[in-house]
């Protein structure tokens, strides 16, 4: 191999981590074992060169060229596409000949062992092309590296087994550059082990690998090995952690008072009307069917929460003017959970926003004037499945717009309406 190869080498992993870097989404965690992994692997390694019987498959007599090699791997994760290997490999090889391909008999083999250390790249297809799913379990990647490979071979002839030459004594190892590529498959098991298959070709620097120069420039060996692998991250178990007091900041919300709530509206109405339309005298204020019209609307007024609910709210349209749309992803009756603990479990790049209202602690995320711009990144968080449900909310001049009622249209005189969305409150 070349130097100009090496240098075409170096520029696609370069290019490789730039478009990773890109695809990186959500976080790995914060502790320094959360990225780290162990990987044992092991399985056939056959010998190409020219003491090789068939071009492609392996001979199995009368000797086999099918032996056995295993690795250890350190293993750092980078992002959800690329991770680092630092890698061991050890086995035997071993290849045999019978006839040149002239016809002239060759009756040749070699046997040795083979000790390999190299640094790789695994690039994550499925989570590159695909995109990041914290949800997905089977993977497909390629890998692609170099190393140096160190072997001792011995010549030997195939009807006597005496050594013929030798490629070094057993106290003389040979040495070269190896670069390894492949691709590989695995299962995850609980986010703490992967059980998968890979297939590496090594091509070496050299034609020494069989003791044997000439008609093959490199020799090279192939390893199909099942690979465990265990990680050392906290298992991700899909479920929060309660936040604790000092996450929380302001006093707890009051509790919502329906009764006084639709009483407070009732007056206000009936304030409203008066002021519009004076009663006269001796002529009725309210008839039943208008008191019966206002109970039935007044359960769906959203009243604007005290200060100190929104003590930590992380986002607020204060003075904003107009109609704007917000992407909600959680929401809950308890104040249990942060902002910042919402948007680590569902792994999002925006900052997450928290307001309280009717009864609801909700989880939103960014701010538009353009209904097409929430549209669009609702449809991302969907399509991704980092929030299958999420919709869109819609806000008026900084206030939550109220669902509309049931099989209602928007409709009332001081109250805004929208309809009522199909997924989570």
């Amino acid at each position: 191999m070349n130097k100009s190869f090496g240098i075409f080498i170096f520029i696609c992993l370069s290019l490789i981590v730039n478009r990773v870097i890109a695809q990186t989404n959500g976080i790995l965690g914060d502790r320094f074992f959360n990225n780290w992994s162990v990987s044992l692997s092991g399985g056939p390694n056959i010998f190409y060169g020219d003491l090789k019987e068939f071009r492609f498959l392996p001979a199995t007599s009368p000797v086999n060229e099918i032996r056995f090699a295993g690795t250890f791997s350190l293993n750092r994760q980078l992002s959800h596409v690329f991770m680092l290997r630092a890698q061991v490999l050890y086995g035997e090889i071993a290849g045999e000949k019978r006839n040149y391909k002239n016809g002239a008999p060759c009756d040749r083999y070699f046997e040795g062992n083979i000790i390999e250390c190299n640094l790789n790249t695994t690039i994550n297809f499925s989570n590159l092309f695909l995109g990041y799913n914290p949800r997905r379990f089977f993977f497909v990647y390629g890998t692609i590296g170099a190393g140096v490979s160190t072997w001792n071979s011995k010549l030997k002839d195939l009807n006597t087994h005496e050594p013929v030459t030798g490629n070094g004594s057993p106290d003389t190892w040979n040495a070269a550059l190896v670069i390894p590529a492949g691709l590989g498959a695995y299962f995850s098991i609980k986010d703490k082990v992967n059980l998968g298959v890979e297939w590496t070709l090594r091509g070496l620097n050299s034609d020494k690998l069989d003791a044997t120069t000439g008609g093959f420039p490199y020799d090279s060996y192939s390893l199909l090995a099942i690979n465990l692998t265990y990680n050392f991250n906290k298992r991700t178990t899909g479920k929060l952690d309660p936040a604790t007091f000092q996450q929380q900041i302001g006093p707890p919300p009051p509790k919502t008072d329906l009764a006084g709530m639709i009483e407070t509206e009732k007056k206000k109405e009936e304030a409203a009307r008066t002021t519009e339309n004076p009663p006269t005298p001796g002529s009725a204020v309210h008839d039943a069917a208008g008191l019966g019209k206002q109970l039935a609307t007044a359960g769906t007024i959203q009243p604007k929460p005290p200060a100190s609910e929104n003590a930590d709210t992380s986002f607020s349209e204060t003075g904003v003017k107009g109609v704007t749309y917000r992407v909600q992803v959680f929401a809950t009756h308890e104040r249990i959970y942060s902002s910042e603990q919402i948007r680590n479990m569902f792994r999002l790049q925006q900052p997450v926003n928290k307001e309280f209202s009717g009864g609801w602690y909700r989880y939103t995320v960014g701010s538009f004037t353009s209904l097409d711009d929430a549209r669009k990144l609702m449809n991302g968080f969907r399509f991704s499945k980092q929030v299958k449900d999420a919709f869109i909310a819609r806000y008026i001049n900084g206030r939550r717009a109220a669902p509309a009622p049931p099989g209602k249209v928007k409709f009332s005189r001081r109250k805004i309406y929208y309809p009522r969305p199909h997924h989570k409150k």
